[in-house]
């Protein structure tokens, strides 16, 4: 089996100095590390994203802003999608601020 296409397991999540952290099966193409929509269904996942401006406190968004990105947003703890199997893939900070993208295997 590629490497590439090898089974994604949840794993630790530890988070950076700025609240971030990212699964090791992210592709980092050098760049945006933006993964292609078509490589989460390749791999046999769903994903959902969750942005913090939606998702976070509205003191933390505020800070966040006010800080122009330089900022912790360890204080946000993303809100799991619906329904079982979901692991974090990724927090990372975004040009509309930071998201957490969420994966589970696709449900039959």
């Amino acid at each position: 089996m590629p490497e590439e296409k090898q089974l994604i397991q949840p794993l630790q999540v530890l988070r950076d100095e700025y609240g971030f952290w990212t699964h090791p099966a992210w592709l980092d193409d050098g760049d945006e590390c933006a993964l292609p929509v078509s490589w989460f269904g390749d791999h046999g996942l769903e994903y959902r994203v969750v942005e913090m401006e939606n998702d976070g406190p509205e003191e933390l968004n505020a800070e966040w802003l006010d800080a122009g990105g330089d900022y912790d947003c360890t204080p946000w703890q993303p809100s799991k999608p619906a329904g079982d199997g979901w692991f974090t893939f990724s927090i990372h900070d975004t040009e509309d601020g930071p998201v957490c993208v969420w994966v589970r295997k696709v449900q039959p």
